[in-house]
């Protein structure tokens, strides 16, 4: 049952996407990569949890539903009539392919030790920082920790500090900005509420 739950959640979630990028689209919003935007599941995704899974211990099913169902996502861009406040950042929805993770893998794998006393763990990149996704000096990039044995995972190092299912929801609310909600000027012409209406 529990499985069913969160399978149901990423479909709703993937359906939300869906439905962002078609309103993004049809307000002239412009992807700096249309192909990578919502590109669907790779044709290696199961190859790449299972060695995931096999180096790591558990993914949780809340990722592998994720790299299955939805594969990536990439909401870097910028429309040329929404304003950017200075100094803030907008934080474009965005989550590595899981190819991005078994890159980091190997990583790991050629200085564990080093690796580890790093981080502690194996960690998934999930995403640039928001700095980074400005093209900006930033810190460490969103990511997992592996093994995890709970249905959604937490998600490190963003502001939000919450589980990765429950950052995606969020994102969603913000029109696929979640940046914005930190910015103090209010009067900002981002159609937020337009995008993310019924979602």
């Amino acid at each position: 049952m529990l499985v069913t739950l969160i399978e149901t959640r990423i479909d709703k979630i993937r359906a939300s996407l869906v439905q962002l990028k078609q309103r993004l689209d049809a307000l002239g919003y412009e992807f700096q990569e249309s192909e990578a935007v919502l590109p669907g599941p790779s044709d290696t995704v199961d190859d790449g949890l299972a060695r995931l899974d096999e180096v790591t211990g558990l993914v949780p099913p809340g990722l592998t539903l994720f790299y299955q169902r939805i594969g990536s996502i990439n909401f870097l861009g910028h429309h040329p009539e929404w304003e950017e406040q200075d100094g803030a950042y907008t934080d474009p929805l965005f989550v590595y392919p899981v190819s991005e993770a078994i890159n980091e893998l190997e990583q790991f794998l050629d200085d564990r030790e080093r690796y580890l006393d790093a981080f502690g763990t194996f960690r998934v990149p999930i995403a640039p920082d928001c700095y980074h996704k400005a093209d900006v000096s930033g810190g460490m990039w969103y990511n997992i920790s592996l093994p995890d044995s709970t249905e959604d995972p937490r998600l490190l190092d963003e502001w939000h500090e919450t589980t990765f299912l429950n950052y995606l929801e969020i994102a969603i609310r913000w029109g696929g900005f979640p940046g914005i909600e930190r910015w103090k000027y209010q009067g900002h012409n981002w159609p937020i509420n337009e995008l993310a209406a019924g979602l």
